[in-house]
């Protein structure tokens, strides 16, 4: 649970290139709201400081460290972190909001000095664990090693701004009478509720599980073809067929998939050239995670139209390239039977020959409207699943 709701991986991925992908971008807004109405424990504040390219003020949700009475604030990847370079150049002069503003000045500490507050930043700040590459129970000599790659930053308040404190909060209760302090509490409350529903459903939205990848050919050593090209070809070996559609969960974007490999099928190869294939996928065995879903037989109709089939309707040229092993891409143009009815499809795959097999793998759009597929339940108005999808195969074939 260190790292709730996100896995550790997930969270490592999020910033695989240094910088946040799309997902962690529109996470870090979320919180910087909700941490700047001061939702959450006083130690997660939305720090604001000018951008020393833009010159526009940018907003960061961050947890800060206590230890020894005095708040601070770590960089989780290190001097990598945009903020960091915002608050040199900016000579530490930053607005953090908890509810209200403070303007603070943070005070950049030598490397000697960093390794006990990055100690206690692990200890209370989850969401850094998976970045820092030292166990938040290690010893503190353990943050040695890394103290200098982490900047560690004392907060204090400006010189013009009041320090907050229990005499501030006090101070402006003092003149609220208690059916005001009732309805504060009141708004704080529902305030609270739902920064807890946001989460929960962010949380929903990352917990489907990894985004389902497009199905495509076999990765590792590739063999010199052997045999005769032309001849009829099975399906054979783990070959998969099933869906892909797109997920959204405010404003997150992910796949949820299906894959079966009940897919049979033939090919028919005449001097490099693929005059006739047709290939049939038992939808009724389609499994989502593992499991078989209700919802996408439901949807799909399987009870009374368990299988698809795709029928090649127009001969596909073989390249050179294709006969000496090389993967090539090809348009081919067919003919799929799907949910009762018949529709003439363009199936864009990747194929090459490995050894003594053909391996091809692909996708066909499948718009549920034109298909008479009944659009599947998302979230009510917290998300929802696209009205289209992906039909995709990859076929392994032997003569």
């Amino acid at each position: 649970m260190d790292s709730w709701p996100i896995s550790a991986d997930r969270a490592r991925a999020m910033y695989a290139s240094g910088r946040a992908d799309v997902a962690a971008r529109r996470l870090a807004r979320m919180w910087a709201k909700v941490f700047a109405a001061g939702l959450m424990p006083r130690r997660w504040v939305t720090l604001e400081v000018t951008g020393r390219r833009s010159g526009r003020r940018t907003r960061f949700p961050l947890g800060m460290a206590r230890l020894d009475g005095h708040w601070y604030l770590v960089p989780m990847l290190g001097e990598r972190c945009n903020w960091v370079q915002n608050v040199r150049a900016a000579h530490g002069q930053v607005i953090l909001r908890h509810g209200r503003a403070v303007r603070c000045q943070l005070t950049e500490l030598p490397v000697g000095e960093r390794p006990p507050v990055l100690k206690s930043y692990l200890q209370q700040v989850p969401g850094a664990r998976p970045h820092i590459p030292v166990s938040r129970d290690a010893d503190v000599g353990a943050f040695t090693a890394i103290a200098e790659r982490y900047p560690v930053f004392l907060v204090q308040p400006a010189a013009d701004s009041a320090a907050p404190g229990r005499a501030a909060v006090a101070a402006g209760r003092a003149g609220l009478s208690p059916r005001r302090r009732r309805r504060r509490r009141w708004i704080l409350g529902a305030g609270a509720a739902l920064a807890v529903l946001i989460v929960a459903a962010v949380a929903a939205a990352i917990e489907l599980g990894p985004s389902a990848a497009a199905l495509r050919l076999p990765q590792g050593r590739v063999s010199a073809p052997s045999g005769q090209l032309d001849g009829t070809w099975h399906v054979a070996g783990p070959s998969l067929a099933g869906f892909r559609v797109q997920e959204s969960v405010l404003g997150l974007h992910n796949f949820v998939g299906g894959q079966t490999t009940a897919v049979t099928g033939t090919l028919v190869i005449a001097h490099d050239t693929v005059t006739a294939a047709r290939f049939r996928v038992d939808l009724a065995a389609v499994k989502v995670g593992g499991k078989t879903q209700p919802q996408f037989a439901a949807s799909l109709g399987t009870r009374r139209h368990p299988v698809a089939v795709f029928t090649l309707a127009r001969a596909v040229t073989l390249s050179q390239a294709f006969s000496a092993g090389r993967a090539v891409t090809v348009a081919a143009r067919g003919e799929l039977m799907m949910n009762g009815a018949r529709r003439p499809v363009t199936v864009t795959l990747t194929a090459r020959r490995n050894g003594p097999e053909l391996q091809a793998a692909g996708s066909i759009p499948v718009s549920f409207a034109r298909w008479g597929i009944a659009r599947p339940a998302g979230f009510g108005p917290l998300g929802s699943l696209a009205g289209s999808g992906e039909a995709e195969f990859l076929v392994l074939l032997r003569r």
